[in-house]
Parts: structure tokens; sequence; C-alpha cells
């Protein structure tokens, strides 16, 4: 069987061509229009889903898992971020590799190279630490159980 990804999507109007930007990242540029990044610093709204054209229906995933193109060979379990290189190269997915970055998704199919289609799940625009989840469970892990269960906000036991 093979592998579906499903999630909710929301329709836009495509405020320019977005025929050649399938499963990129895509901003909102207005209440009902979205729009390629236009800096690092806007923060997506969703996936596309389709190739909308300048003033047709765009389609964009905004929760749920999506094919994502990437601009690396990223491995499964990255979170990843928009890439914004300039107007005609954005929107790919981009490994978070420093803190601070706003991801975007968590990696479920791997890239082999630029231009490879990936896929991801949404995630909300979380601060990265640049840790992969792995790193963040065994984190929380190697705290002693004793910690954990004393962290309870009711609790009136004193930290040891």
């Amino acid at each position: 069987m093979a592998v579906q990804y499903g999630g909710l999507d929301i329709t836009f109007v495509a405020a320019e061509d977005l025929s050649a930007m399938q499963y990129r990242f895509v901003h909102q540029a207005s209440d009902t229009t979205v729009d390629m990044v236009d800096s690092a610093q806007e923060i997506p709204v969703g996936i596309l889903q389709n190739k909308a054209a300048f003033g047709e229906f765009a389609i964009v995933r905004v929760t749920g898992t999506s094919k994502l193109v990437m601009n690396a060979a990223i491995a499964v379990a990255s979170w990843v971020k928009c890439e914004y290189v300039g107007a005609s190269d954005n929107g790919k997915g981009e490994a978070a590799d420093k803190g601070n970055d706003y991801t975007r998704g968590l990696v479920v199919k791997a890239s082999g190279a630029e231009n490879d289609v990936g896929a991801v799940v949404l995630t909300l625009d979380v601060l990265s630490s640049a840790a992969s989840p792995s790193t963040s469970v065994s984190a929380s892990v190697s705290a002693s159980p004793s910690t954990s269960v004393s962290a309870s906000p009711s609790s009136s036991a004193s930290p040891s």
C-alpha cells in the first residue's frame, strides 16, 4: 500500500503565479490571498497543494501531513523551516539548524538532494533548539522519575 498524506486544507486566491510552486511553503498575503514568501522573516501559513496561477484558487495544507520540496538532503525526524534565498528560490523545506529557527514541519519522508520531494507533518511555528526529536526525548528521559513527579504545581514537597 502506498503512503497517503492528508490534513486540513484551506482555499485562498493566488496573489501571484504559483503554478511552478506546488509543494512549497506559502505566505498569507491578505484575508483571502496567498503568495510566495518575500523574506526570511515571513512565517508561512502552510504548503501549496496545487499549481495555482494568478487569480486561481490555491489549496493550502495548514495541518496534517504534506509533500514538501526540500532544499537539500534532509533525513527523517529532522525539523524543517521555510527556506528563503531570493524571490525566485524560496518556500522549500530547509533543515532548522540553529536556535530560534521557526520550524514548520517534522520530516517523515527524507529527501536525497535539492528539489527532491519529501514529506512532513506540519507543526505550529515552534522555536527550534536545533535538536532532533530523539535528542529531546532522551534529555527528558534522563531526568529521574521523582524529579518529574515533584514538578507538579500542586505538589507541596520541596524540590530535592
